[in-house]
């Protein structure tokens, strides 16, 4: 071989070393353990508040000075109850979504474990190949060429040399590829770590103000109508008969009416007390349907039915933003869990703003 053509193989091997240490100092950089110290508190968000804490809020209602008139305190235990049920139902989304956020960087968590091991596994490759490569390329292998006794030994000494410049090509590529799947696993990681630590002050904000608003409207509800007292309602229960269903409906139906006389509870999913949307996802765990704890999330998942159409256990839902919902059991009647200082109960349909139906089963 020419003096020329060794000083190329040789700078051929340079570049492949000199390449080797960039990837190899890369793929260094790229395994920083991310820090998810905080993670652990996102999950602590997801437990929902047991007991109210007193706060007061302004009542309104009435002119600066004039005592409102029993109608109007009425109306306004109504009205704050309606807005009250808002809250909650917002507080059920963010709860939700914060379960998914913590899902989310489990599920990225145990990605990682293999594909840094698989990082590690290409990057000693590498490194082995341009070991190699430098063996049969450096001052032996040249001095083989060199002084070789035939043509056909020059061929096969540049025919490994070729072989290794092809293994370690591929391998680069490869692991090149797997470096950056590593890198963005880890950029959406921290992007999931930031998000959640938000949604958990969010959550905590509304949970904050829900307590507040309880307070408030536990001194409108004794106000309105005595202490520890609930008013007089129709009992849409007289003149009901229980249907023949059976299958999937007849064990809604079951449940919905084990649960009548417990408290509304809000966020809460049983077994105790339930929110509206509460009451449903349970209702519907126990046949093995898993439902957002959100009532216009559930409305969502529903297909959308007629009301000549609905049978037990179809769903009803309330008001333009949908924020109440509940369980149909036939004769124009539902059992729902109506809002904060009631209990569970059978309701006309009727009694309040139809928004839609929908039917999960």
């Amino acid at each position: 071989m020419s003096a020329a053509g060794v000083c190329r193989v040789q700078a051929a091997a340079n570049v492949v070393d000199e390449s080797v240490s960039l990837l190899a100092r890369a793929a260094r950089r790229s395994y920083k353990v991310i820090s998810l110290v905080g993670v652990v508190a996102l999950v602590a968000g997801l437990s929902a508040p047991v007991a109210a804490t007193p706060q007061p809020a302004p009542s309104g209602g009435a002119r600066p000075g004039t005592p409102m008139t029993r109608q109007q305190l009425v109306d306004h235990v109504n009205r704050a109850s309606e807005e009250l049920e808002k809250v909650v139902e917002r507080y059920n989304q963010l709860r939700d979504d914060l379960r998914t956020t913590v899902t989310q960087i489990g599920v990225l968590k145990r990605q990682l474990v293999p594909l840094q091991k698989k990082v590690d596994l290409h990057r000693a490759k590498v490194g082995m190949i341009a070991s190699a490569a430098y063996t049969t390329a450096g001052s032996t292998g040249l001095n083989a060429l060199l002084h070789a006794d035939d043509t056909r030994d020059v061929l096969d000494q540049l025919m490994v040399i070729q072989l290794l410049a092809d293994d370690q090509r591929r391998e680069i590529t490869t692991l090149t590829r797997l470096r950056d799947q590593y890198e963005a696993a880890q950029a959406t990681l921290r992007a999931l770590v930031i998000q959640g630590k938000d949604q958990q002050k969010e959550l905590a904000a509304s949970r904050a103000k829900i307590e507040g608003d309880l307070a408030e409207l536990q001194r409108l509800r004794d106000r309105a109508f005595g202490p520890g007292r609930e008013p007089h309602r129709l009992n849409a229960r007289q003149g009901w008969t229980k249907p023949e269903v059976s299958g999937k409906p007849r064990k809604i139906l079951d449940f919905a009416l084990n649960q009548l006389g417990k408290a509304y509870r809000w966020a809460g999913e049983g077994p105790d007390g339930y929110d509206c949307s509460g009451l449903v996802l349970a209702a519907y765990k126990l046949i093995g349907k898993e439902l957002p704890h959100n009532s216009a999330r559930q409305f969502d998942v529903a297909r959308k039915i007629k009301r000549a159409d609905l049978t037990p256990g179809d769903l009803i839902f309330f008001y333009r933003d949908l924020h109440h919902v509940g369980i149909y059991v036939g004769g124009d009647r539902m059992i729902h869990a109506p809002n904060a200082g009631e209990r569970i109960r059978i309701d006309l349909i009727d009694a309040l703003p139809i928004r839609g139906f929908g039917r999960v089963l």
